[in-house]
């Protein structure tokens, strides 16, 4: 009878339907996105950048970046490569003992190299705080005419009735987020707060809200630890808290729609971009009713990992060309370079009104060779000095750009 499916076409239907879903979903994306086959990664002669690498012990293993375009102060949240190799909860290593204790707020001077090419490098103090730091991402705000600094901090798990470790392979990382105020006549960070809750659950990156009392950090997984964290890659996870500075409250403000929540930008639009490391999306969020709402979608293509936006709204946002090659460099990070990318949106915020998702996506540099930059995880636009500024959390430099006319 036309039009009739039997027993036996019901279940090839519904066995190519699954099969396409699962493709779309799970084998297309890691194919294309994380093994990126077919892409085109083109060489740094490409672009119009000048770079050098800056080695020095103070600046291994930065995860991060933040730039003072008023004070002209780069700020670096580093440590050793190899406490990094040992100790990072957000890439499944819970070594307890391989912490080298030696997280460190490094500041550079950009606008003024020095003899020895170092830009006045040194390492800031910390007053008022007596446990290790951890350090993974951070946001800073001019408050009252100081830097206000938030760091997300990875603290090992203690039994606090017994002051032991306990088994982080069990229990996961103990984060916080702990604010503190820099005394820049004396480079010393002096403790202000520490913001503890169950909400921050796996933290990556924090962005703080103009007013410095409202922040949001990303959860890059759902869980601590688990059999099925690792999957996640795949099937997606991650979720956005909102805390409250002032009171130290946090609470989940999104869940769902995420692929490891990695790197996070606020605009004074009251705009929170989101960089899903899993599926290549940028996704775009408001505050409303104490919920972050998704309000957009852009597809970059890529892996990425932090994001920046620049004084003139173009957002940044370091990417990996090459996720393979980015594992052979956290393995071995002192023999082997990833390439990266830097990808641009100029002027995210107009754009979006104007185009919505279809937003135009530019490459600021690539480095197919690694030749100069580093494996990176941040990359840092100083849109009035035309510098770039990258770093990667297994990298054993940083490096500078400068834009040639």
């Amino acid at each position: 009878m036309a039009g009739f499916l039997g027993p036996r076409a019901i279940f090839w239907a519904f066995i190519v339907l699954t099969t396409a879903v699962i493709y779309k979903t799970y084998i297309h994306n890691f194919i294309f996105l994380t093994l990126g086959i077919g892409r085109e990664i083109q060489p740094i002669e490409d672009f119009q950048w000048t770079c050098e690498r800056v080695r020095h012990s103070l600046l291994e293993g930065c995860e991060d970046l933040w730039l003072d375009e008023q004070n002209r102060k780069l700020y670096a949240a580093c440590n050793s490569l190899e406490s990094r190799k040992g100790w990072s909860p957000g890439g499944n290593n819970y070594n307890i003992s391989a912490r080298s204790r030696t997280d460190h707020i490094a500041v550079m001077d950009v606008d003024q190299p020095g003899s020895d090419g170092l830009y006045g490098l040194r390492q800031l103090k910390i007053s008022g705080y007596q446990d290790d730091l951890d350090l993974h991402g951070f946001d800073v705000r001019r408050i009252k005419g100081r830097l206000r600094f938030w760091l997300i901090n990875h603290r090992p798990p203690v039994d606090h009735a017994t002051g032991e470790f306990l088994d982080a392979l069990v229990v996961g990382a103990n984060s916080t987020v702990e604010i503190f105020d820099l005394d820049e006549t004396l480079d010393t960070l002096e403790h202000v707060n520490t913001v503890a809750s169950e909400a921050i659950v796996t933290p990556n990156g924090v962005a703080v809200e103009e007013d410095g009392l409202g922040f949001v950090i990303t959860n890059d997984h759902n869980t601590k630890t688990g059999t099925f964290r690792n999957l996640e890659m795949l099937s997606g996870g991650g979720s956005l808290a909102y805390c409250r500075s002032n009171t130290g409250k946090c609470h989940i403000a999104a869940d769902r729609g995420f692929s490891m929540a990695n790197g996070i930008a606020h605009d004074k639009n009251g705009y929170y971009y989101v960089a899903n490391s899993a599926s290549g999306l940028i996704t775009v969020h408001k505050l409303v009713n104490n919920e972050l709402i998704q309000v957009e979608s852009i597809n970059t293509g890529y892996p990425m990992d932090n994001l920046w936006l620049d004084v003139d709204g173009n957002l940044i946002a370091a990417a990996f060309p090459d996720l393979i090659g980015l594992v052979r460099s956290s393995i071995d990070p002192y023999n082997s370079v990833a390439p990266a990318t830097v990808l641009m949106i100029n002027d995210i915020a107009k754009q979006l009104k104007t185009y919505g998702r279809n937003v135009k996506l530019s490459k600021l540099v690539e480095d197919r060779d690694a030749k100069s930059l580093p494996s990176s995880t941040v990359a840092v636009h100083d849109a009035k000095g035309h510098k770039l500024f990258l770093a990667g959390m297994f990298s054993p430099f940083i490096t500078i750009c400068e834009q040639r006319p």
